[in-house]
Formats: structure tokens, C-alpha cells, sequence
């Protein structure tokens, strides 16, 4: 141990050279291009690809089915007492389908527009309510909250019943 420290100022020089940096010492100029992995990005496309011709192909086959063998639909003469469904005015055998089996009935929709309409008007009345008492509240310096005392009409009623029961009994 002695004889290396009493070395080391001369090995000072010799291994500073080394650590100056990592001398390569090869041929032919051959490097490897360091890149990050592309696994992903090929594994996305190849799904992609494959998932959209999963859809793309059947679906093609069956609208240019629908529309050589069915074709459009064509005009006739209703009877009187007959009402046509909502997907019977598409001419497309494709569009009749979706209409049928995959988009809403027009009449819900409608309704379900209309009963929206009610309730925001209900709320945009209980707003109004709420602020003319607010608005009288502050008028008349009453209290800054409601007031509600909770009352049950089950004992009202239970108490009714027992006074008509006692009157019956006593004959008045």
C-alpha cells in the first residue's frame, strides 16, 4: 500500500490520458445507428389495418348486396287505413335498415324533447319563485334562511279518528 501511494504522482499522468475519454480503436468506419424501438407504432398500424378491413370489407359486400339484388325502393299506392313506419320513407334499402334497427324513432325523440322543455320551464319558474321570496325577505328584514317546521299529519289524522270515536261514544 506504502509503494502505490508514494506511485501515484506518477501514475497521475498516465491515467489522466485514459479517462480524457473512451478511445475506440476499430476499422472501416461501421457505426450502429442507435434509434428508439418502432415495435409500437408498426404493431399500431398493422391493427389498425387489420381492424379497418375487418369492418371495411363486410360492410362493402353487404350495401353492394342490398343494392344490386334489392335496389331502391319505388313508389306505390298506400291503402287508406295503412300508416307507414318512420324507416318506410327511405328510398335506400341500407338507410331503411339503419332507420329500422340502429337509429331512434322520430316520435320519441319529439316527446323526449318535449318533456325537456317542461322541466326546464318548471325550473326557470321555481327561479323565479325563489328569488321574488328572496326579494321579499330582504323587503321585510325577515330571517336570511326559510322557515319550515316539519309537521306529521299521520298523528293529526290518528287524533282525528280517536276524538270522532270518543264522540260517537258519548253521543254528541
Amino acid at each position: 500500500m506504502t509503494l502505490l501511494s508514494k506511485l501515484r504522482p506518477l501514475l497521475k499522468f498516465y491515467s489522466g490520458a485514459q479517462n480524457a475519454g473512451a478511445l475506440r480503436k476499430m476499422s472501416e468506419h461501421r457505426n450502429i445507428e442507435l434509434l428508439p424501438s418502432r415495435w409500437q407504432w408498426l404493431k399500431f398500424k398493422d391493427l389498425l389495418n387489420f381492424y379497418f378491413l375487418l369492418g371495411a370489407i363486410p360492410c362493402t359486400l353487404a350495401v353492394t348486396w342490398a343494392n344490386v339484388f334489392i335496389g331502391p325502393a319505388t313508389l306505390s299506392e298506400i291503402p287508406e287505413d295503412y300508416v307507414p313506419k318512420h324507416w318506410e320513407y327511405y328510398r335506400s334499402p341500407v338507410t331503411r335498415f339503419l332507420a329500422r334497427y340502429l337509429s331512434p324513432h322520430p316520435q320519441e325523440q319529439y316527446e323526449k324533447f318535449l318533456s325537456y322543455i317542461y322541466i326546464e320551464q318548471e325550473k326557470i319558474k321555481l327561479r323565479e319563485l325563489e328569488t321574488k321570496i328572496l326579494e321579499k325577505m330582504a323587503e321585510r328584514d325577515d330571517y336570511q334562511a326559510y322557515y319550515y317546521r316539519p309537521v306529521a299529519a299521520k298523528y293529526h289524522r290518528i287524533l282525528r279518528e280517536t276524538a270522532d270515536s270518543v264522540r260517537d261514544l258519548v253521543g254528541k
